[in-house]
């Protein structure tokens, strides 16, 4: 098939670009920043002549005309990540949820079958739920600016589904796995935040982790035309916190000393720094959200991904690892907080 991906520069975009080509679809690639595509696809091994790359943003309704004529089908996988800066937060907002509307749009109005949108289980999550399946509804009223843009864009997609279009909407949880270039991934840079610190507050925790190649298979293997709407599941594995930080010692081969903490502690943190930043905005992976996900985890339907995709997840103590060699490999860990994973 002939393939547009949007945000195949961005980490999980490019894993699948990458796994799209192994496959042997044509692919195209719109792309915000074209010289990225040579510094993240072509550091994962991608024939970049392979690849016809289209120049334009996801919200420019010209440039995403141009970007899906003459494609079968379309992964949408770009996103902003927003800040809770309210400078940058609405942008944000504005951005994901204007691109993911222009993308679906056109790629309907194209005849694209399917037309697949990458969304999250954050725009799905609330602590009342005991298990997340696709039947959830989004959270479109979420404090987040991130959350709350992925929750009004699974509502749009959801709309789009409802009026009978061929849309095809994708749940990840955590994705992990090896660096493409110097991008690592949302969930890894969490995990370089513990080996910085030297040791992990324990709970009752934990995170859903798929891994980045495993999240690439599944949405190359939703591209079967003639299906219909379908939703899934992919947030992988449920991994609790205790057997994250064994992860961390087998890997990196250092001590990682625990320390209890109650729950709550980490809630109270996270809205506190959110506080915190909405004036003096910095980074940090202790967000409200984050620790709302941290500490209350659920575990997820993911079924259909093996029974309707045949896909099955490769053991995630592998997965970790490659995340945390890449945050290494791309400067984001010293040889010391990497221990044996720097030899």
């Amino acid at each position: 098939m002939k393939v547009l991906v949007t945000g195949g520069t961005g980490f999980v975009g490019a894993h699948t670009v990458a796994a799209l080509v192994e496959a042997g679809h044509e692919v195209r690639v719109l792309a915000r920043r074209p010289e990225r595509v040579a510094t993240t696809l072509g550091a994962l091994g991608v024939d970049l002549a392979k690849l016809d790359v289209v120049e334009g943003d996801m919200v420019d309704p010209n440039a995403v005309g141009e970007a899906v004529t003459g494609m079968d089908a379309v992964i949408h996988a770009a996103a902003v990540v927003a800040a809770l800066d309210r400078k940058y937060a609405e942008a944000a907002l504005h951005t994901n949820v204007d691109g993911t509307r222009t993308v679906l749009d056109a790629a309907i109005a194209a005849g694209c079958d399917p037309v697949v949108h990458v969304s999250s289980i954050a725009a799905l999550f609330t602590p009342e739920v005991e298990l997340l399946t696709v039947d959830l509804p989004p959270v479109v009223d979420a404090d987040n600016p991130y959350t709350r843009s992925k929750a009004l864009a699974d509502d749009l997609a959801r709309d789009r589904q409802a009026a009978g279009a061929p849309v095809v909407i994708v749940y990840p949880g955590g994705v992990v796995g090896p660096r493409v270039g110097e991008v690592c991934g949302d969930a890894a840079e969490g995990f370089a935040s513990i080996l910085r610190l030297g040791f992990l507050s324990l709970t009752d925790g934990g995170i859903n982790v798929i891994d980045a190649r495993d999240l690439a298979a599944v949405l190359v293997a939703t591209l079967a035309p003639g299906r219909g709407a379908r939703r899934y599941m992919a947030a992988g594995q449920l991994v609790m916190l205790p057997e994250v930080l064994r992860i961390f010692r087998q890997s990196t081969g250092r001590r990682l000393p625990s320390m209890p903490t109650p729950a709550s502690v980490y809630r109270v943190l996270g809205r506190l720094l959110d506080a915190v930043r909405r004036v003096i905005p910095f980074n940090t992976v202790f967000t409200a959200e984050a620790m709302e996900l941290l500490t209350q985890p659920k575990d997820s339907d993911d079924s259909a991904v093996a029974k309707e995709l045949g896909v099955h997840y490769r053991d995630v103590t592998g997965t970790i690892a490659d995340g945390l060699r890449g945050l290494y490999e791309a400067g984001h860990l010293s040889p010391k907080q990497a221990g044996v994973l720097a030899r």
